[in-house]
């Protein structure tokens, strides 16, 4: 119950702060901003459920956005599907080399970030892609039927059913013995590369994902759109009670992790604290919370 206390807190306090924080339309505001987030949150979740970390899920968010800027004019609808898939196999690749070619997914993640980030500059030309035509196929993620914010909505029921395949199929039961002991669940039977591969490649789907929502949001794409969002999300994944050395942790925790980093940095714009200062709070929120929650007596490091 803790994340849960912890959004009561500061909600508590930035509606004593401010009277309108509490108002239907600011509601529907923070919601929304914390859809992407909860996206990268979710997918950066798995890999730390399987005791690994994804350092380039932000910055891959930032390059399938430009993709699909980039791809919608000529593609349509069908643009999506593409860059979704091409997300997925990124993941894949990024799995199968810590996988396989024993790299630590620190290491793996690290250079793939200035990949996408290289690619991400040389196909936008370091610049803003305006998306005109068949912006249609994406604009309705950020509609409001009824007052309600439909793209959160949309991660909300993504949640859900990810939730529900954590509780109910043998990959998520598979997933945590693998995080809380890897060689067990190795001599138990359990193909471990197999899962570690699912956490990657979700976390690159959902990157994916994150990047149409973007363009859904700011009907652009720019190559560091994202890029600013790697701590927030991790950040999200630890508050969420997600352990960061693998096995303990819930998919409705990390996206509750996610509201709460939003709240917390609109309560910064709200008092009036610059955003220059807030990757300050998430670096050293990070560290904090690894400190005090890392069982020792499992590891020593982030594989």
């Amino acid at each position: 119950m803790a994340p849960a206390l912890v959004l009561g807190v500061i909600v508590g306090i930035l509606a004593l702060y401010d009277n309108s924080f509490l108002a239907s339309d600011s509601i529907q505001s923070l919601l929304e901003q914390s859809a992407i987030l909860g996206l990268l949150a979710l997918g950066q979740g798995f890999v730390v459920m399987t005791g690994r970390i994804d350092l380039s899920n932000a910055v891959l968010a930032s390059f399938t956005a430009v993709l699909v800027a980039k791809l919608l004019p000529s593609q349509g609808p069908l643009a999506i599907g593409l860059v979704l898939g091409l997300s997925l196999a990124i993941g894949l690749l990024q799995g199968l080399v810590h996988v396989f070619a024993q790299v630590p997914s620190f290491i793996v993640t690290l250079g793939t970030l200035g990949v996408w980030t290289g690619l991400s500059l040389t196909t936008s030309k370091a610049s803003t892609i305006l998306v005109m035509q068949h912006y249609g196929a994406v604009s309705w993620i950020y509609a409001r039927p009824y007052g309600i914010p439909l793209s959160f909505v949309l991660v909300l029921v993504l949640t859900l059913l990810l939730m529900s395949g954590m509780r109910w199929l043998r990959w998520g039961r598979r997933m945590r013995a693998v995080g809380l002991n890897e060689r067990a669940a190795a001599f138990s039977g359990i193909r471990t590369s197999r899962v570690v591969l699912s956490a990657f490649a979700l976390s690159a789907l959902l990157s994916g994902i994150a990047g149409v929502f973007q363009i859904a949001e700011l009907q652009s794409a720019s190559a560091d759109s994202s890029d600013a969002l790697l701590l927030p999300a991790i950040a999200s994944v630890v508050v969420g009670g997600t352990a960061i050395a693998g096995g303990v942790g819930g998919v409705g925790r990390t996206l509750l992790g996610a509201i709460i980093i939003t709240v917390a940095s609109v309560g910064f714009d709200i008092v009036g604290i610059p955003s220059s200062y807030q990757p300050i709070f998430y670096g050293l929120f990070v560290i904090v919370v690894i400190t005090v929650t890392v069982d020792r007596t499992r590891v020593t490091s982030v594989a």
